[in-house]
């Protein structure tokens, strides 16, 4: 039993996750903990062939010892004749080494990269299964969006650290440590004289390590809680553009955002940093040496021959590490990103099955309730339930009634066993609910929610969800689910039937026709227990009367607990509980408490309606009552189709830029991405000149890389004429204090060369990853900036859906920049290495110049292979991998769905199919893409091989002499080393690539409602409003019209307008085309006269406020979440807040929280019951004051009491004049006292007129009027 003071305790233990998970690690060790024995063998082998691909070239350096040793001794004995066939040996050897390396070099890249993405692909199912299966404490505590970035983004940093680079790195360590084995092998003592700065070397490298590790935690850290921000914003598009939030939210990524650059700076400063140091003391330690080697060549206690190994050896093994940080990156934010995956991943959930769980025979259904208390974890402090006590009789129906918050929905969450209580018990049929086999239990109840959730996919997918796992359903038994639903007919007329897809979250449906599909999963599934909270709340009179008979007729031998406002829905259960504050206040049949007078009688008093005619309510209309479309009469208005022009004549003062219109234009005059000419099309020239900001970094950055790739060469060039001068001083006709005054020298040329090393390694790395880090830093703004900018439809279609958006934001975004920082850094020290060694050669010897350029043309070809690999695959892995991500997002938003469901394994299966495809598409570009990684590594070994050749040739032939031939391949074969570190960037420039080209096509993607245009911008408005002859069809479901031109619909200023009518006929159409959501096809929509196209899209917005079925609240304070009503630039008081809160009978309840208006709603507002949310959405439209209220199904989720007050409120507001109201409602209750009401029905209106008007007219509003009445008499 978990206590009050236990689950503070948790609550604090949560609330220290973050510093805790920063202090967090994981070694690179324990990245590949999730391997399977046969992958970690193929891990092992993929080991020895990087250290062994690494360790040949250091190894290399002892053949071309022996070739300049053979050259010398026979250039010394005249014998240049035999030059050729003496070297032939070494040749083949150097050759051999080159096949060695390209082999080992494929087959070591072919197996990390098999190896890694069979692990992320199995990390990725575990993390989706491990999420999708905690308890409902786990998530309340948790950041959807934080969780969905960690399966879309970090595990693929994850996959980069225990792939490829993972394999570099080892490589790369594996050449350092062959060079140095060489270097003592060939001269110990030289060797040790090198290793005396080591010690502080290491210490670079350790402390480099650690906090690069830190900062990429830390980093990433921050990225999840921007991609929380965009989660929020995303899913609840409507209400971000209904109350103008774009720039709110922009502003929130933007602080996230500075935090994630801010570390990310440091880890980059970090890295580049111990990099340029490392380079100082490294060539600091060569000249120490080469001073020291010159004394052993005088003392006859070493050789020029070893002089030259050791150096070179040590130069190989030390430059391989230059290359350390841009592969040991990744490997570093992996262990960053592991930790909470890992620790995500191995997370127990509380609620579980164990091995003695039972699984009973058969449900009678009875289920009792003995003594139940009950807080939610992340609100220890509020007791929900107490010291409850409820018998449910076996296959009977009870209802729960009571005010919102008062514990209804709680009780079927504990049922559902997503919460268990903290004292007391529930049992079924005498078993408690503890012992049973969870999942078993949850497969023998069926639940219809308030706030229904369907999954984006087709409708029969969605109903399928809720047939049990060991029956396959057929086609008839599905139908006749969604005939007992109430919902064959509307599906039977979509262009794709039972195979429309309804969107993400269900936006291409109703509500009410959502509920009707949820309820059909729900009978389809054929349950022992049924929970119905609020099945019906959404649905038309007709819809629900059909519907609710059909759930009568499910509820007959099964146990159903039916919560409900709407009272007509609980007449006939066996038994209703009222509750009140989380007691049972009293309980009966619906007669019983009727006569007992108490609190259900003062219920049913509220939600009665009276047929009667009330002289002192009724209004006085002057609206035409109409029975059909012929009869209608509409006022025409005058100037309704102004031209643009005159319409923005009618502006007086200076034009106004919107705040959020600021925004994005300072955003396009930092990142002209709009201001591109059409003939720049290159995706590189693009991002370069969107990139412009970053130019005077990128500058510095790029004299770094000319620094860094002249580095080498010019070392070689020093280094060679010493060591040739050490080969054999006399043949140079040198005297010895010549020759060590020539090595006091170049010394101490090379303690210059370690400061060129030092500010060159040092900005080019630096400079580049910041700029690459600002650019994504201002792209993710500018993008999330235009995202905020699309029309809703946009968001409606497939392509488009959340987990797509973030993860190009995520990913893209990032990736876009390195198409220039990552490539163009490489290039360029690629570019000047070969143009300066080939310069210096070609000085000495055009001959073999021209023959190793030959050689740089095949390692073009070879990279150029890479690229187009890289090119071919990259576009189809991403395509691949949306799909996916697109699964795994919405599996965790709608994580509650699913358990109730029981559907886990489900979308397990589905997440793991969705995988395969990308995977082997991964794998099969593995075995191209593995050539060209080969061949660009054993390239530069043929090319020393053909150097040597052609040397010796050469030298046989006259053309040159020893020197020439010495400072020409030493000076080529540094460059050419360097060449092939550098000739990796072919997949930074197809991923780069292909990330600019996806976020382009967003950013230059016409729009077909612009917020940013100018317009009228009054600053009050009448409310006069007009939709006349409007057509109209979703743009995702362009043959499916909604409305076919025949519709009108008029109101005056100060009126209220309500639409009645049932679900699907486009009464929520109405709204969205009032807040231009979507624009009509045809016909015309104003305001005041005006078109609404003609207006601001912020200033239409600003006088407008949404109160929608669905209440959206977003995951921060309740007082925030109501500031959110006001413009931001206005001045909000408390006393403001707390009226608008008193006007929604909210107040008291918040007053009664421990932190009060600073109490946090939870992510989509999951820690306060749907009447709650719904009074706190009230309040925030309340605050703004709006000119034109509009209330879609404002007071569904509210109880009888609740409604009651609220809807005084709104009267009261209502009678203050100077507000136009448009009221969408089912409860007829809510809306008999509206001015003007209107049936729509098949597009159309079909009747008008007042309350009472219409009941005289004895039409369809009278016949829904008569469904709903409650008078018991």
């Amino acid at each position: 039993m978990t206590t009050t003071d236990e689950k503070k305790t948790d609550i604090n233990k949560s609330s220290n996750m973050e510093s805790k998970t920063l202090k967090a690690r994981v070694s690179v060790l324990q990245l590949f903990q999730y391997a399977t024995l046969k992958e970690k063998l193929l891990i092992f082998i993929a080991v020895l062939l990087s250290i062994l691909s690494g360790a040949i070239k250091p190894l290399s350096v002892i053949l071309y010892g022996n070739y300049i040793t053979k050259i010398t001794f026979l250039i010394q004995q005249n014998q240049t004749d035999d030059l050729q066939n003496m070297t032939k040996p070494l040749i083949g050897m150097m050759m051999i080494m080159g096949t060695m390396t390209i082999v080992a070099g494929y087959f070591s890249s072919l197996l990390w990269i098999r190896t890694g993405e069979a692990q992320i692909r199995r990390i990725k199912s575990l993390y989706l299964r491990s999420v999708l299966n905690q308890d409902m404490c786990w998530f309340d505590n948790a950041k959807e969006g934080s969780l969905s970035i960690r399966l879309s983004s970090d595990t693929q940093l994850l996959q980069e650290g225990i792939s490829e680079k993972y394999g570099l790195c080892i490589l790369l360590v594996s050449q350092f440590i062959s060079g140095f084995i060489v270097a003592f092998y060939t001269d110990y003592k030289m060797s040790l004289i090198t290793l005396s700065t080591f010690p502080l070397l290491g210490a670079i490298c350790y402390l480099l390590i650690r906090f690069a590790k830190k900062y990429a935690m830390q980093a990433q850290f921050a990225y999840g809680k921007a991609s929380t921000v965009v989660e929020q914003a995303l899913q609840s598009i409507r209400t971000v553009y209904s109350f103008t939030l774009q720039a709110r939210f922009l502003k929130l990524y933007e602080a996230k955002l500075k935090e994630n650059y801010r570390f990310f700076v440091k880890q980059n400063v970090v890295l580049g940093g111990g990099v340029a140091f490392f380079m100082l003391f490294f060539f600091s330690s060569l000249a120490l040496a080469l001073w020291y080697g010159a004394h052993l060549v005088q003392e006859n206690k070493s050789t020029g021959a070893s002089v030259l190994i050791v150096f070179l050896s040590m130069v190989r093994g030390c430059t391989s590490l230059t290359d350390l940080p841009g592969n040991l990156t990744p490997v570093i934010t992996a262990c960053g990103v592991a930790h909470k995956i890992f620790e995500i991943i191995d997370q127990a959930p509380t609620i579980i099955d164990g091995k003695t769980k039972m699984i009973p025979s058969q449900v009678k259904g009875a289920i009792d309730l003995n003594s139940v208390v009950f807080s939610y974890p992340s609100r220890p402090d509020i007791c929900i339930l107490k010291n409850i006590s409820i018998h449910i009789s076996p296959g009977t129906t009870v209802a729960f009634v009571g005010s919102s918050g008062s514990g209804k929905s709680t009780i079927t969450q504990l049922i559902q066993r997503l919460y268990d209580p903290e004292e007391g018990s529930i049992t079924l049929d005498g078993i408690d609910l503890r012992d049973l086999n969870v999942k078993w239990l949850r497969e023998t109840i069926g639940i219809v929610n308030q706030e229904p959730v369907l999954f984006n996919t087709t409708i029969r997918q969605n109903i399928l969800m809720g047939s049990r796992p060991e029956k396959i359903c057929s086609e008839k038994e599905m139908i006749w689910a969604c005939k007992e639903a109430n919902c064959h007919e509307f599906i039977s007329q979509l262009p794709m039937g039972y195979d429309t897809i309804v969107g993400d979250q269900g936006c291409m449906l109703s509500g009410g026709q959502k509920q009707r599909i949820a309820i059909a999963r729900a009978i389809l599934k054929n349950p022992s227990i049924l929970i119905l909270d609020e099945a019906t709340s959404a649905l038309d009179i007709e819809s629900e009367s059909q519907v609710q008979n059909a759930l009568d007729q499910a509820s007959v031998s099964r146990t159903t607990i039916v919560i409900a406002h709407r009272l007509t829905t609980v007449m006939n259960a066996d038994m209703i509980f009222v509750l009140e504050q989380g007691k049972i206040m009293e309980y009966g049949k619906h007669q019983e408490l009727i006569e007992k007078r108490g609190l259900y009688s003062q219920l049913v008093n509220n939600q009665l309606i009276h047929r009667n005619r009330d002289t002192n309510g009724r209004k006085d209309s002057n609206m035409t009552v109409v029975q059909d479309s012929s009869q209608r009469n509409f006022k025409n208005n005058d100037d309704i189709h102004q031209s643009q022009d005159s319409l923005l004549s009618d502006k007086t003062g200076d034009s106004k830029h919107t705040v959020f219109e600021k925004v994005i234009d300072k955003e396009y005059k930092n990142l002209p991405f709009i201001k591109q000419k059409k003939k720049v099309t290159s995706s590189t020239l693009k991002t370069l000149r969107n990139m412009r900001p970053e130019w005077p970094m990128m500058a510095a950055g790029a004299l770094g890389a000319i620094l860094e790739g002249c580095i080498l060469p010019l070392y070689a060039y020093s280094f060679s004429t010493i060591t040739a001068v050490l080969y054999n001083p006399v043949h140079f006709d040198q005297s010895q204090p010549v020759v060590f005054q020539g090595a006091n020298m170049y010394s101490f040329i090379l303690v210059i060369v370690g400061i060129i090393a030092f500010i060159g390694s040092g900005l080019n790395s630096v400079c580049f990853s910041l700029s690459e880090g600002k650019y994504a830093y201002r792209l993710r703004h500018l993008l999330f900036a235009t995202y905020m900018k699309q029309e809703v439809g946009f968001f409606d279609t497939q392509e488009n859906n959340i987990g797509s958006l973030t993860k190009k934001l995520a990913t893209d975004a990032l990736d876009a920049g390195k198409i220039i920082t990552r490539v163009w850094s490489d290039l360029i020290v690629l570019m000047s290495a070969l143009i300066v060694g080939l310069s210096i050669a070609f000085v000495h010897s055009w001959e073999l110049s021209l023959i190793v350029f030959g050689m740089a043309l095949v390692i073009a070809a070879a990279n150029a292979y890479d690229t187009q690999v890289e090119k071919r695959f990259q576009e189809k892995m991403k395509l691949a991998n949306t799909d996916s991500n697109k699964i795994a997002v919405e599996a965790i938003r709608e994580a509650r769905t699913v358990t109730r469901l029981n559907r886990q394994h489900v979308f397990e299966k589905l997440y793991h199919e969705a995988t395969e495809y990308p995977h082997q598409l991964a794998i099969k570009k593995a075995y191209f893409s593995c050539i060209g990684f080969a061949l660009l590594r054993g390239i530069t070994i043929y090319t020393n091989a053909v150097g040597f050749y052609a040397g010796a040739r050469l030298i046989t032939n006259g053309n040159i002499n020893f020197q020439q031939l010495f400072t020409s391949i030493t000076v080529l074969m540094t460059a050419a080393e360097k060449v092939g570190q550098k000739l990796t960037f072919a997949s930074n420039f197809a991923r780069g690539k292909a990330a600019s080209l996806a976020v382009d096509e967003i950013l230059d993607r016409p729009l077909l409602i612009d917020d940013t245009l100018e317009g009228l911008e009054p600053e009050s408005i009448k409310g006069n409003f007009k939709l006349q002859d409007v057509a109209f069809a979703y743009p995702s479901r362009p043959n499916a019209p909604v409305f076919n031109g025949d519709f009108h619909l008029e109101g005056r200023a100060g009126q209220t307008i309500a639409l009645v009518g049932p679900s699907g006929c486009g009464k929520s159409t109405t709204i969205g085309m009032m807040q231009r959501w979507y624009d009509p096809v045809k016909g015309t929509v104003s305001l005041d006269d005006h078109n609404v196209k003609s207006y601001s899209v912020y200033n239409l917005r600003q006088h407008q406020a949404l109160v929608s079925q669905e209440p959206i609240l977003f995951d921060m304070s309740i007082g925030e979440n109501i500031r959110f009503g006001i413009d931001e630039h206005k001045q909000v008081t408390q006393e403001q807040v707390e009226e608008a809160c008193r006007a929604a009978n909210i107040h008291s309840f918040i007053a009664s929280l421990p932190d009060g208006y600073d109490t946090r709603v939870g992510d989509k507002g999951s820690q306060l019951s749907g009447g709650q949310k719904q009074r706190i959405a009230i309040a925030r439209a309340l605050i703004r004051k709006p000119k034109v209220l509009l209330l879609d199904e404002a007071t569904s989720a509210l109880d009888s009491e609740s409604e009651r007050l609220v809807q005084e409120a709104l009267d009261n507001i209502l009678q203050e004049g100077g507000r136009t109201t448009i009221t969408i409602a089912h409860r007829l209750s809510t809306i008999k006292n509206a001015d003007l009401i209107c049936v729509v029905k098949d597009g159309q209106v079909i009747e008008q007129g007042t309350h009472f008007e219409l009941l005289e007219l004895n039409g369809i509003y009278s016949d829904m009027v008569q469904k709903q009445s409650l008078d018991s008499n």
